[in-house]
């Protein structure tokens, strides 16, 4: 069980008295921000005999603020006045209350490293740590925040808070003054390094487990209705959904790109962060995308094998990169992308030009044959580094999946490995990123006739059929939606986009320059 830790700096000062404000919380009358900081946690957060209270001294503060009566007046008489540990006492709090005594004062970088080293001693494992560093000396907020992050890596402790009392901005009449937290910019500076963790790394872990650990409490206390919280939410789960892709070779779903349209959409809708100085990080995020399509798009193969590549995870880059070029040929010649069977045609044309197989030796069922041919046939499969690298590509993948211990062939040194996949990456690129590429691509095209209408091609005359098959190619029936009279114009957008998407999505499969047919209502 998590313990909670309350960790504060007492000062040697002679503190005047105020009453400690936060919220709708008025502490008494203290002379001590410690007790008006734990009169507000505890009133908000249940505290057990297992958690604790440590309180950082040196020896002036334990002498004249920790004990009672240590200070003087100008006659040098003992003024009679509780100190801290009489007044923490007094709150009959179930925790330990705890001393860190014979603190040094600072004064150089070996005393500080003490002071350091001996709060750090007082963490455990999996602590929930609430700091108060109104006293003290000028370097120990920062010292607190350092040791706060350094407790979160080591001892994976959560810091609850980061409070002071601001006694200087009191208001004279009334003596308040408020108890500020500034645990945002601890926030903001967790949501710093996880952003730089994958920016630098391709590694969205880390803002992965900020968001289930910042954003899941706000969207409980209200309900799921803090739309900041949520949108920021669903923006971190579309991101870890588009890695977690490319990580895992997911080759169908880059292609079809459905959750990095949704990432790119999420993104849009945050038009203000929790934290305002967050909205930069989550630009320079933003900038990462541009290099993929939010459509159905086979370059964001080719994207995704170039930025598994830079993020140094090589063999899933050498397998997008190698998936992807067959991916294209399938496109180029109306041959199913996501059918083992179908996809093996590609394979196979790459290796009987790559180790020049003669006809009659090809493995390939009769029924394929003639689409081998006809992929043989590409003027594209006459580029000898296209067909290089392909089989580069199939050398390091098999080295990569054997681990390379393979008896017939020496293992690749990683240096090669990782020259060679940056070759293929430069190829692949070149070739099919190029104006040649497209202008083949287009040259090839097959004719689609999609059919959008209650009026089935089967109940056309022979004829119409026939001319319309030779002048526009091969018929895809697509049923007219039922446009009800009472929709509104959002309603009926909606079902458009659906509707154009279907379209759309044929006519990249089929690699066709797709006409239309479209009759029905005329709203729609």
């Amino acid at each position: 069980m998590s313990r909670k830790v309350f960790i504060s700096f007492l000062g040697s000062t002679n503190y005047g008295e105020c009453y400690y404000t936060k919220d709708s919380f008025i502490s008494p009358k203290v002379r001590y921000i410690q007790e008006a900081t734990l009169r507000y946690i505890t009133q908000h957060e249940e505290w057990t005999e297992n958690d604790a209270i440590y309180i950082l001294l040196t020896r002036g503060a334990e002498e004249k603020n920790w004990n009672d009566n240590g200070h003087r007046d100008t006659d040098e008489k003992p003024i009679v006045q509780e100190g801290l540990k009489t007044r923490l006492t007094a709150l009959q709090l179930p925790c330990s209350i705890n001393s860190i005594p014979n603190l040094p004062d600072g004064n150089n970088e070996t005393e500080i490293m003490e002071i350091f080293e001996r709060i750090f001693e007082q963490i455990n494992d999996n602590d929930l740590l609430y700091f108060d560093i109104t006293h003290g000396f000028r370097y120990l907020p920062m010292l607190t925040v350092v040791l706060g992050n350094y407790a979160k890596f080591l001892k994976t402790a959560l810091i609850k808070s980061i409070t002071y009392g601001n006694y200087e901005s009191r208001n004279k009449q009334s003596y308040k003054a408020p108890i500020i937290d500034i645990l945002p910019l601890s926030a903001l500076q967790d949501w710093t390094f996880a952003a730089a963790n994958y920016l630098e790394n391709g590694d969205v872990k880390k803002m992965a487990t900020l968001s289930r650990e910042k954003l899941t409490p706000i969207l409980a206390v209200s309900l799921g209705k803090d739309t900041n919280a949520s949108n920021l939410r669903t923006f971190v789960k579309h991101l870890e959904t588009v890695i977690e892709e490319r990580r895992t070779c997911r080759g169908i779903d880059i292609f079809k790109s459905k959750s990095f349209a949704a990432l790119y959409d999420s993104y849009n809708k945050i038009d203000n962060c929790l934290l305002k100085p967050l909205q930069p990080i989550l630009n320079k995020i933003e900038e990462s995308f541009e290099n993929f399509d939010i459509n159905q798009n086979i370059k964001n193969g080719f994207a995704a094998a170039r930025w598994c590549y830079n993020f140094g995870m090589y063999q899933q880059a050498a397998t997008i990169l190698q998936e992807n070029i067959v991916s294209w040929f399938c496109l180029l010649h109306n041959i199913k992308i996501d059918n083992e069977e179908e996809r093996e045609i590609i394979n196979k044309a790459f290796a009987i030009k790559n180790e020049h197989i003669e006809e009659s030796k090809w493995k390939i069922e009769p029924k394929h044959k003639e689409k081998l041919v006809d992929v043989l046939n590409d003027s594209f499969f006459s580029k000898r580094v296209l067909i290089d690298t392909f089989g580069s590509l199939t050398e390091v993948r098999n080295d990569f999946n054997h681990s390379g211990m393979r008896s017939k062939r020496m293992p690749l040194d990683p240096q090669s490995i990782i020259k060679n996949i940056e070759k293929c990456l430069n190829n692949a690129e070149e070739i099919f990123l190029s104006n040649e590429c497209k202008n083949h691509k287009e040259s090839i095209k097959n004719k689609l006739l999609i059919n959008l209408s209650n009026h089935p091609s089967s109940t056309w005359s022979e004829t119409q059929r026939k001319t319309a098959i030779e002048q526009f190619g091969d018929i895809i029936e697509i049923p007219f939606p039922e446009i009800e009279p009472e929709w509104d114009s959002k309603k009926i957008d909606n079902i458009v986009e659906i509707y154009l998407e279907k379209i759309l999505t044929m006519a990249e499969e089929k690699n066709a320059h797709a006409v239309v047919h479209l009759m029905g209502e005329y709203v729609f």
